[in-house]
């Protein structure tokens, strides 16, 4: 009787800690996500998903769980505004090869990877992301928060269109759709009454934004890189359908002239943009729009342009020779003229590949401090999300700030990276503790 008391006893203690909605984290030195310094010793209160209390003193709830931070730095969750979740494969396989539910968990696999590295906040710029947010919205399995686009919108040739050489246009064939297209990785379209129902597609699906191809790319097989894709009157319907659901349009682009062609259509975010030039950035600049550079990729090893492989065959690296030679003086631009830049680093590939990710505060670092870099992560690219107004599914709480009515997406880490980015870079060692939401999902304080 006495062993059937005690596990009753302890039932009831788990379900009372399972149930409690208030955490206190006591003692760490607060970044806030603008400031220029840490705040020292400073406790942070959370109920249920938000932050409702930043402060030296404060008065603890009769239940709540306390957490010692011990004296290390606790900063926002992370986020990173240009991730692909589902594109853990080549196209090709993913088109010919893969079985749809196998790209599903390892989807699933690569959200809990962006997870565990510190990025409780995501933007899905392509892909069939919709199921796998609604899982982790629902609490099925860990991830980060996603903004999804839905399917990649191409012309016909664009950097959106996987087909093979042998594979006909459902257009002059009449074939039905390809299935990777019916399950919404992909919208290739030309002409303006086209383009209005893809997008109008990809919006009822919950896009947060729309992303369009605006140019060709590094893994195209038929549009290269100086391509300009979409006309303007094309781009101007995307951006319309886009506005009419109180959200905005992002495109693929590498080159100036695409890139010039798509601000004045109306596009608020540019996407790689590596090889734009000077009247780019001051478009930019003008009309209050974004870049969202990769600047990691000039470090890159070889593996991630061509999985499997030492080196990279030379046809491909033809197309990356330049996009790399062009990310310095894209940056040294974005730098000059002081242009919204947002934290998206487009690290995909094999399950692993997320690691990427953290690369790329240190390829920031040439021209950003530490802390620069870590505002483009949290703040900056949460005034980008917002961008999405009505749209947007998360307004509980703001993002990338820690403050009063902020969601409580939290991270620890022994170090401070506001000295040393390479604190949030060498994750394994540093990152003591994630809290997502209100939830933790690691705590090795």
């Amino acid at each position: 009787m006495k062993k059937v008391s005690l596990i009753f006893l302890f039932a009831l203690l788990s379900f009372h800690a399972m149930s409690q909605n208030s955490i206190l984290i006591k003692n760490v030195n607060v970044w806030d996500g603008t400031s220029d310094k840490l705040n020292y010793n400073v406790s942070v209160l959370i109920e249920k998903n938000l932050i409702i209390d930043v402060a030296k003193q404060i008065d603890v709830p009769k239940d709540a769980t306390i957490i010692d931070g011990m004296g290390k730095t606790l900063i926002p969750g992370l986020s990173d505004v240009h991730v692909h979740l589902a594109l853990t494969m080549g196209m090709n396989e993913i088109r010919n090869e893969a079985d749809w539910m196998y790209t599903a968990v390892k989807a699933a696999k690569s959200a809990e990877n962006f997870l565990m590295l510190g990025f409780t906040t995501v933007r899905d710029l392509g892909g069939p992301a919709f199921g796998i947010k609604r899982a982790v919205d629902e609490g099925l399995i860990p991830g980060p928060r996603i903004y999804p686009s839905g399917a990649f919108i191409s012309q016909t040739s664009g950097h959106g269109d996987s087909r093979n050489r042998n594979e006909l246009s459902t257009y002059w064939s009449g074939t039905p759709m390809h299935p990777i297209d019916a399950l919404g990785w992909e919208f290739v379209v030309d002409g303006v009454p086209e383009v209005l129902k893809a997008s109008r597609e990809n919006l009822r699906k919950g896009a947060t934004q729309l992303k369009v191809m605006a140019g060709g790319g590094i893994a195209s097989q038929f549009g290269p890189i100086h391509s300009v894709q979409f006309t303007t009157e094309e781009l101007k319907a995307a951006v319309q359908v886009a506005a009419d659901w109180d959200t905005y349009v992002a495109v693929h682009i590498y080159n100036a002239k695409g890139a010039i062609r798509a601000l004045n259509a109306g596009v608020k975010c540019l996407d790689h943009g590596h090889l734009i030039n000077e009247e780019v950035v001051r478009l930019v600049k003008e009309k209050g729009a974004w870049l969202v550079p990769q600047t990691f990729w000039t470090t890159a090893p070889a593996s991630f342009w061509a999985p499997g492989m030492d080196s990279i065959p030379p046809k491909l690296n033809k197309k990356i020779k330049p996009v790399l030679e062009g990310t310095i003086k894209a940056m040294d631009l974005a730098k000059k003229y002081k242009i919204n830049i947002g934290f998206g680093t487009d690290a995909y590939g094999s399950l692993g590949f997320e690691e990427l990710a953290l690369s790329e505060f240190t390829a920031r670092t040439r021209w950003f401090t530490p802390q620069e870099v870590l505002k483009q992560a949290t703040s900056e690219n949460a005034r980008l999300l917002s961008l999405s107004g009505q749209s947007n599914p998360y307004t509980e709480g703001k993002l990338g700030l820690i403050k009063k009515g902020a969601y409580a997406d939290l991270l620890i880490y022994d170090g401070n990276p506001l000295k040393d980015i390479e604190v949030i870079v060498n994750y394994k060692k540093h990152l003591k503790f994630i809290m997502k939401d209100g939830k933790i999902y690691k705590n090795e304080l």
